[in-house]
């Protein structure tokens, strides 16, 4: 017989849906299988916005607020926050619980050879992780992103859609990268840093810094 292992996503905002639509490919494409004997579905949303998915019918429910989720049996937590700050400290609130946190990998992304991917990361369609490189815990790749060789993501980054880390790239804990941003090889952004949108970095970033622009400047921090 069976098991039902049951997938709830902590974010009902705009990327918690994009979240919901990647699950559903790659539980349709057998992705979500690592046996036979389990069968994966979501069982909805953790939210502390009660009304957050009033305006998307069909969708699965909120079953609760985060704070007062607690872990059940055969279940699993996927991360759908994108700021790297809340990420953390909501992450690490559920895992001091017992929460299990399950890492997602659309079916269309590339892994090459000598990857390495940390628990309870998000890595939406259409990204390539090119060779010998490493993505740490709770990192969150959108679409379209590309990871090149001997990069190292540490744990609690964002990457925003169509992002290029080039290889030798070092994103410290907690990094974000704006959709378009691209890292030069070798370069360094510090511990909660911020590549803005479109930007281009091609000098190390300090810890929680800001730099927008081509090339990129320090704006604020």
């Amino acid at each position: 017989m069976s098991v039902t292992k049951k997938l709830v996503i902590m974010g009902a905002g705009g990327f918690g849906r994009e979240v919901n639509a990647w699950l559903i490919d790659a539980i349709k494409q057998g992705m979500c299988q690592p046996t036979i004997d389990a069968v994966w579905e979501i069982a909805g949303f953790i939210d502390d916005t009660a009304d957050s998915l009033n305006a998307f019918p069909g969708v699965a429910p909120i079953l609760s607020t985060i704070e007062d989720y607690q872990p059940q049996p055969n279940t699993y937590v996927v991360c759908a926050i994108a700021n790297p700050v809340v990420k953390k400290r909501l992450t690490e609130k559920l895992l001091a619980r017992g929460v299990e946190f399950f890492t997602l990998i659309h079916p269309s992304v590339v892994i090459g050879t000598n990857v390495v991917v940390g628990k309870g990361t998000v890595i939406c369609p259409f990204t390539v992780l090119s060779t010998d490189l490493e993505v740490g815990e709770f990192v969150t790749i959108n679409s379209a992103c590309t990871i090149g060789h001997d990069s190292s993501i540490a744990n609690f980054c964002t990457l925003s859609g169509h992002c290029d880390v080039t290889g030798g790239v070092k994103l410290r804990e907690g990094a974000f990268l704006g959709s378009h941003a691209v890292v030069v090889p070798n370069v360094i952004i510090g511990e909660y840093a911020v590549v803005g949108a479109g930007s281009v970095a091609i000098r190390k970033v300090a810890p929680g810094v800001t730099v927008f622009g081509v090339p990129a400047k320090r704006i604020s921090g």
